[in-house]
């Protein structure tokens, strides 16, 4: 045998601390590649309703009292929302998922040693 006991013990969890590591570079990546893609979208879709590009004449952009421009508003404000939700929720499950990973092995740790 290559190692003794507690040195296989050892490395199984060094190598597997490496993979974990790993794993939340990957989705550290993944989630900040789909913020800034949202992001973008977000900006897209307001230049979009608040009409970048028009030529010519007041406008009253920032009114809540007109009510063509209110709708544009809002519904980028909602998306935003949406968007914002979603993103804390993943992140919120994703670290809810690692810590019953992480206290699971040590109550197993705690178990072996009694």
């Amino acid at each position: 045998m290559k190692y003794r006991e507690e040195a296989a013990f050892e490395e199984i969890k060094r190598r597997g601390k490496r993979i974990k590591q790993r794993h939340e570079q990957r989705v550290r990546r993944i989630l900040s590649a789909s913020t800034a893609g949202l992001a973008l979208v977000l900006l897209a879709v307001l230049s979009i309703f608040t009409g970048v590009g028009k030529a010519g004449g007041e406008t009253l952009y920032g009114s809540f009292l007109m009510p063509a421009e209110a709708g544009s508003y809002v519904l980028t404000a909602l998306i935003a929302f949406a968007f914002g939700v979603a993103i804390t929720l993943s992140i919120k499950y994703y670290r809810n998922k690692e810590k019953g990973e992480g206290a699971s092995e040590e109550q197993n740790a705690q178990e072996e040693e009694l």
